[in-house]
């Protein structure tokens, strides 16, 4: 029994001083022959010693550096290899068997090729490789190199650096032999993450049998940029002759736009149906004899039809039905509408009011609408180009992200424009520039990130990578921009939206003097422009207007007592907005969503900055 509990100890301080790790690697032997053509020849001998059973060990071998790209090949073991993987940067693959496990000491044979082929350096050629990378999890007790060079090189020139990534200190011994072409040299008790790397520099010319690399990379931006300078100018052209709006003159009118509600101007201005149209029709009812609306209390609201709604419209005649299908049929409470399918029906209504926008009525010019799928089209191509004419020579990851990056500049311009021109009419100008800084700041983000990228990761010059960059993102940009604004409105439309203007125009800056003369013949005006006035959003304004001017009580709303004043109604519209119709909608459209209406270095080089090493363990 002690002779156990001593035994246990003992393992228990062994593993402790190992670094509580269950296997090292006894010795690492690399044997490598570099060829004329820039190839080596790679064999590994690796010895493990595991203290507890394992299958085999692993190994990770990349296959990048910088821009140059290349292949394991002729992998060979004297193990079961097992791919795991193979990506732009890394293969990855296992030796043993998933079925049996080893204890002990156990060898490992390994072979395989690099083809690099030209280092793309015009002033020298150079080895400058990881004999060990730092990506090894295990101790290496000793490791032994042998390389061999097809001419003689320069003992001056070769640079043994070892340690922690990133490390200049020289680590290990190396001997180059009587003339000059292999290098043998050995390291001991390196830790696990310590790289080794060695760097030999030549004359250029030294690998005379590489095949020359074309650089095809500014040659073929530069037709890129040219087609899409091209189509972009086409996309302009385009526009200038189909989607540029008919000079917009908006007459002062002091009527509601011809046979129009708020609910459809509230559409027109801003393309959306949403609650605040909802809203300005429930006062627009009231003010047509259709309905009462009585306050009982805070957020308590009951509405009572008075009779049915005479109106053509299928769209206003099922929002009407809807409204008070939620109650009783007369009578609807803000409860009943937070329970009922309301929500659902003004969906439907939505799709009812852009139906009914079509045909002779339809919004946008047929032959502009067509016109604007080549913005369209072009936004996506222009992103494609520009990401492969940068990328396609130097990393596949590197263009998806470009490719994303072009794509979203595309999508965030046709999102803003589409927004901005929702909102030309009826939306705050501070709002407007806002949005516009907000997006600035977005495309300013992204050109530095394509511009992060270009010059880090792909390597390209300064001026290169800031033109393209630009490119990048702008041109994408720009299609986003012309994909909306190319759709130009219908005469229909365009008539429509000057009478609207007009009317924003009287609402905004009638003087107090007409005004005074507009009530004493019609006592029941601002009642009459106060739907229109919500839908638009100016209802403070509207009722500031009767600031000192006398109006009639509303014959359409109870309350506990009797009200004559502009600006109560105005708050009232704001409070029946807010208790009513977002509260009510929101409900229904509950789990948090909206409503549904809406190389190298001169020196020495450092430890692990060459190509090749990886790194490995158990498994």
């Amino acid at each position: 029994m002690k002779r156990a509990l001593l035994s246990l100890l003992l393992s228990i301080v062994l593993l402790g001083a190992l670094g509580a790790q269950d296997y090292v690697f006894e010795r690492f032997e690399l044997a490598m022959e570099v060829g004329l053509d820039n190839s080596y020849q790679i064999e590994e001998r690796i010895t493990a010693n595991f203290f507890v059973p394992r299958h085999g060990i692993y190994r990770e071998i990349p296959v990048k550096f910088g821009n140059v790209r290349t292949k394991v090949e002729n992998l060979k073991s004297s193990e079961p290899i097992t791919r795991d993987s193979s990506s732009n940067d890394w293969v990855t693959f296992r030796l043993g068997s998933g079925d049996q496990t080893v204890s002990g000491v156990k060898e490992y044979l390994l072979s395989y090729s690099y083809q690099i082929g030209d280092d793309r350096n015009p002033e020298y050629d150079e080895l400058y490789f990881n004999l060990l990378g730092d990506g090894w999890q295990a101790p290496i007790k000793e490791f032994v190199f042998t390389i061999s060079f097809p001419e003689a090189i320069d003992p001056s020139m070769v640079f043994l650096t070892g340690g922690a990534y990133g490390s200049t200190a020289q680590k290990g011994r190396f001997e180059i032999s009587e003339d000059r072409r292999t290098i043998t040299g050995s390291a001991q008790n390196l830790k696990a993450g310590e790289a080794l790397t060695l760097r030999v520099q030549m004359e250029e010319g030294y690998f005379s049998e590489v095949v020359p690399y074309v650089d095809y990379t500014l040659p073929l931006t530069a037709l890129t940029l040219l087609v899409v300078a091209a189509i972009a100018a086409h996309a302009l052209t385009l526009f200038s002759r189909y989607g540029r709006e008919e000079v917009f003159v908006p007459v002062v009118r002091y009527e509601a736009p011809t046979d129009l509600s708020p609910l459809e101007v509230g559409y027109l201005a801003d393309g959306v149906v949403d609650n605040k149209d909802l809203t300005s029709m429930l006062f627009y009812w009231a003010d047509g004899g259709y309905l009462i609306i009585e306050e009982r209390g805070k957020r308590d609201f009951v509405f009572t039809k008075v009779k049915e709604l005479k109106t053509a419209k299928a769209h206003e005649r099922m929002l009407f039905s809807a409204f008070f299908a939620a109650g009783d049929g007369v009578t609807v409470t803000l409860k009943q509408l937070e329970k009922g399918t309301f929500a659902s029906a003004m969906t439907k209504v939505k799709g009812m009011v852009q139906d009914y926008y079509k045909g002779e009525r339809r919004l946008t010019d047929p032959t502009a609408e067509r016109k604007r799928t080549f913005a369209l089209l072009y936004g996506a191509t222009s992103a494609i180009l520009l990401a492969v004419s940068s990328s396609i020579f130097g990393g596949e990851g590197e263009l998806v992200l470009l490719l994303l990056i072009g794509l979203f500049s595309f999508a965030a311009a046709l999102l803003l424009a589409h927004r901005l021109n929702q909102a030309w009419l009826v939306g705050s100008p501070v709002k407007r520039v806002i949005k516009s800084i907000a997006a600035a700041l977005l495309m300013l983000i992204l050109f530095f990130v394509v511009l992060v990228i270009q010059t880090e990761l792909l390597e390209h010059g300064a001026v290169y990578s800031l033109v393209i960059s630009l490119s990048q993102v702008g041109f994408p940009f720009l299609f986003g921009i012309l994909t909306v604004v190319t759709a130009k409105r219908s005469s229909y439309a365009q008539l429509c939206l000057e009478e609207i203007a007009g009317y924003m125009t009287f609402i905004k800056a009638v003087e107090k003097p007409r005004l005074k003369l507009m009530v004493e013949s019609d006592p029941q005006l601002f009642y009459h422009v106060l739907g229109y006035a919500i839908v638009l959003g100016l209802e403070s304004v509207w009722a500031k207007k009767f600031k000192g001017i006398a109006i009639e009580q509303a014959s359409w709303y109870v309350g506990p007592r009797p009200i004559a004043d502009a600006l109560f109604y105005s708050a009232l519209s704001s409070r029946i907005h807010s208790s009513v119709m977002e509260k009510a909608i929101y409900t229904q459209s509950s789990g948090g969503s909206r409503s549904p209406i809406r190389s190298s270095f001169g020196s020495s080089g450092f430890s692990g900055g060459g190509f090749g090493g990886g790194g490995g363990g158990a498994w």
